[in-house]
């Protein structure tokens, strides 16, 4: 799976992508993410004030909005999307 981390003036930016017949399972898996089900073993939920997933022609974006006088640990983002990986088998 590829991704990429960015600080965005809200928060962080994820973009993901996986090979087409994983594509479906990381958009499920990161849509889960966004619901709050998903089992990513992270303390930065609590520092998350609003996650959209929108799935692109080249893969995912997640949006995350971090609430005022947090910060995302983008080390602990990595380990989450590692787990991320490993349950869609990419």
């Amino acid at each position: 799976m590829k991704r990429t981390i960015e600080p965005t003036r809200a928060g962080v930016r994820i973009s993901a992508s996986a090979a087409p017949d994983k594509q479906r399972a990381l958009l499920d898996e990161l849509a889960r993410c966004a619901s709050g089900t998903c089992s990513c073993p992270s303390p930065q939920y609590d520092k998350v004030q609003a996650m959209e997933v929108r799935a692109q022609p080249s893969g995912v974006t997640v949006e995350l909005t971090v609430k005022p006088g947090e910060h995302i640990d983008v080390a602990d983002i990595e380990k989450c999307l590692d787990h991320t990986a490993k349950q869609i088998g990419a």
